[in-house]
């Protein structure tokens, strides 16, 4: 019998046949966009736009974001790695993955496991792809690259950014809906990767061999 704290899947049942019906959308047309502003992470661009039956609607605004990253880095005694850290919009410390901004060119898996280095000291032989989702398309079109990173170790200093200061905060790997159902982590970002982690079992499958 599993523990009370275990997570266990539902048994699904069979699924019906489904495909997605085609859309009959006709769209609205943009033009290029043009910068109106620039504040060092993100730019803020102005487009011009026509409806469906040609008529012009005002412009819209969009924010121009480089991609992120962020890991989820399992230990080789199967603990998450977890940071905490103050986010500004929020003005709250918050727990999270480690993760950031990809340098330009950067290769996603290569920048995640930077990102983890910088940010907690741990390093991991590499990072497996995860998920890959855009964080709000309504304003931005970059994306955010998930990665699992298994046999993580402390072996560097922390080296955080001008506004960064992280505590590095390790929880069994077990308890991670405890860590979403009782809402120790409210980082949509975070939250989503973590929940795909369950949904497709990576969860189970630690790096101990104990």
């Amino acid at each position: 019998m599993p523990r009370p704290d275990a997570f266990v899947l539902p048994k699904l049942t069979p699924m019906r046949p489904f495909v997605l019906p085609p859309t009959r959308l006709r769209g609205f047309s943009l033009g290029p966009p043009a910068r109106r502003a620039h504040y060092r992470v993100f730019s803020v661009s102005e487009s011009t736009v026509t409806a469906p039956d040609g008529s012009s609607r005002a412009p819209v605004y969009t924010l121009d974001c480089a991609d992120w990253c962020n890991v989820v880095a399992i230990t080789e005694d199967d603990e998450l790695v977890l940071v905490r850290q103050l986010r500004f919009g929020t003005r709250e410390i918050t727990l999270e993955l480690p993760g950031g901004m990809l340098d330009a060119e950067e290769d996603p898996a290569a920048g995640a496991l930077r990102e983890l280095r910088e940010e907690t000291g741990y390093d991991a032989p590499r990072a497996e792809p995860l998920l890959v989702v855009r964080p709000n398309p309504s304003l931005q079109g970059n994306r955010l690259h998930a990665f699992v990173a298994r046999g993580a170790r402390l072996v560097h200093a922390t080296e955080f950014d001008e506004h960064e200061d992280c505590e590095t905060v390790l929880v069994p790997i077990e308890h991670v809906p405890r860590l979403l159902d009782e809402g120790h982590m409210s980082h949509a970002l975070c939250v989503v990767v973590l929940e795909r982690l369950l949904r497709t079992g990576a969860a189970s499958a630690g790096t101990s061999t104990r």
